[in-house]
């Protein structure tokens, strides 16, 4: 049988491991903005790890556009961003808590793109 002391040596280890994965995880997600551009390069978006716009550009050829289309190639390079941004997050989430766990299952559902109807 373990002592006490055994058992709280056991746990301040556990915590420790825990304590530096965390602090990893924090580091990557800090590190992960995601940049994206369309397929004809006229739009170019950044988003951080939660998925807010930093950095938005546009070339010389997005004056040829609509206002309307301009805004349509925005919404959809955001969104391509968004979805490459959730995996990111997801694969460095999954590596601190477990591909399998209630926790990730959790962030999966946020980082999970969403279609509208």
């Amino acid at each position: 049988m373990r002592t006490p002391e055994e058992i709280m040596q056991d746990l301040e280890s556990r915590v420790a491991v825990i304590q530096e994965r965390a602090g990893r995880a924090e580091e990557l997600l800090a590190e992960s903005a995601v940049t994206v551009a369309d397929e004809d390069e006229i739009v170019t978006v950044t988003v951080n790890a939660g998925g807010t716009l930093t950095g938005l550009r546009f070339s010389p050829q997005a004056r040829g556009l609509s206002g309307t289309g301009l805004a349509d190639l925005v919404l959809e390079t955001y969104r391509s961003a968004l979805e490459e941004s959730g995996r990111r997050t997801t694969e460095i989430m999954s590596s601190l808590l477990g591909a399998d766990s209630e926790a990730m299952s959790v962030i999966t559902g946020f980082a999970a793109p969403r279609t509208e109807p």
